[in-house]
């Protein structure tokens, strides 16, 4: 059987090219040599912020002025009821591919020419090739036997002690959630600050938070030496020796472009990445490449709109990616959300202002709306508790081509953690409701 398109990778590029794929009537064939939903659905973003949850949970009540509570977890029982939620996802995932026309086949997919995948001894071909083989865990030369997001994340035990090398947002959200259920954590960064490539202005929230819990930062430090015997030992270039029961590598990730054949058809490459133009398309005639594989940002979510665009294209017709407003979350404690791009007109509605966050305990973070001379609405970032939830709005508004005006006279609800989404809209033109700006 020729197939529409062999998709190489079940993560969410893969799977979600598969299922676009099927909903235009279009046969494909999803290559996945591990688990159906790759790094995200398995060992990433949900596990990840399944962890963070329990974290939250458990802080909450014990920060709660006036209240005293004690939290016996049972890291193990977690752990069965972690993999339970992701096997339900995952299986889900699968099923939906096969309603759509869909095949999956499990083994590892290796690209013979533009039309054809083997695995094993058996030959696939198809019209089309989709690349969508993700991303992997960057590695120091030198630093072996330590723990990546995978292991951290399958923990059975709440370790008394850990080191997380990398203060990017992975080493903020786990070390973070850890600190939370009562490890001793350290966090160390080879830049000047922690979440390089974030505001000073909204990362200074988090590193509060952070020292607030505990947790030390070492910044500006190199780490030389890594060394496992009874626990783990750092040797930092300063001369500091930290310690520690266990060590979490988080130093950023990279494309898999090896082991697959990817040179036997050898597209072009931007730098470690498969270059794609705005349809998905490599330089190879029928070859599409989609996620973290064929350029940042590497997200999932990125990874659902890429598969989206290949697959129209795959189908007959055109489409091309736009990435204006693709939203940044960090799971960190306020959360960070992004999106859009700044300008320099914008005012800060502090989040000490929003009556809901103070019934949450919450008084630190900050909403900021990013408009252009006309306040057209252009991005925006908020630092508060579930920003995640609310950045949404914002990517709306700047599809849409929203002005500030238009958020401001949106009725939101009260009280909730999106009025102050309108408030920083309405702070925009000097109306806003509840916080007067001297800027």
């Amino acid at each position: 059987m020729e197939y529409d398109a062999i998709i190489l990778g079940g993560g969410p590029g893969g799977y979600s090219t598969a299922i676009r794929l099927g909903q235009n009537g279009k046969k494909a064939l999803l290559i996945e040599e591990n688990r159906i939903g790759g790094e995200c659905l398995n060992y990433g973003c949900i596990p990840s912020k399944a962890v963070i949850e329990l974290a939250d949970a458990v802080s909450y009540l014990k920060e709660m002025p006036g209240v005293s509570a004690s939290v016996t977890i049972d890291l193990k029982k977690w752990q069965e009821w972690k993999w339970g939620m992701i096997n339900k996802l995952t299986s889900g995932v699968e099923k939906l591919v096969a309603s759509y026309g869909g095949e999956v086949a499990k083994g590892k997919g290796i690209i013979e020419s533009s039309t054809s995948v083997k695995i094993g001894n058996e030959t696939f071909n198809a019209k089309n090739i989709v690349v969508a083989t993700g991303s992997i865990p960057s590695r120091i030369r030198g630093i072996d036997d330590v723990l990546y997001n995978k292991e951290i994340l399958d923990v059975d035990h709440i370790p008394k002690s850990l080191i997380v090398i990398g203060g990017g947002y992975i080493g903020i959200e786990l070390g973070t959630a850890f600190a939370k259920l009562g490890c001793e954590v350290t966090v160390v960064e080879m830049m000047a600050g922690i979440l390089p490539g974030t505001d000073a202005d909204l990362s200074k929230f988090v590193e509060r938070r952070m020292n607030a819990l505990g947790i030390k930062i070492f910044v500006g430090a190199k780490v030389e030496k890594v060394t496992k015997s009874d626990g783990y030992t750092v040797n930092l270039a300063d001369g500091n020796v930290l310690r520690a029961e266990l060590v979490l590598m988080t130093v950023g990730r990279q494309p898999n472009t090896q082991g697959f054949g990817l040179e036997k058809i050898n597209p072009e490459m931007d730098g470690k990445f498969i270059k794609t133009d705005k349809r998905k398309r490599t330089s190879v005639s029928g070859v599409y490449a989609v996620g973290d594989v064929s350029g940042q940002p590497m997200l999932a979510h990125k990874a659902f709109y890429d598969a989206e665009i290949a697959a129209e294209n795959i189908s007959g017709k055109i489409a091309e990616v736009d990435y204006r407003a693709m939203p940044f979350v960090i799971y960190s404690d306020p959360e960070i959300a992004t999106t859009g791009s700044k300008t320099d007109k914008f005012n800060n509605i502090p989040l000490a202002t929003n009556g809901r966050a103070l019934g949450m305990n919450y008084n630190q973070g900050v909403f900021r709306i990013y408009v252009d001379n006309d306040y057209v609405i252009k991005g925006g970032a908020f630092v508060a508790p579930r920003a995640s939830e609310l950045i949404s709005e914002i990517s709306l508004a700047v599809e849409a081509g929203l002005t500030s005006k238009d958020l401001g006279m949106t009725v939101h609800p009260h009280p909730t953690l999106s009025e102050g989404v309108k408030e920083a809209a309405e702070a925009t033109y000097g109306k806003s409701l509840h916080y007067k700006s001297s800027r």
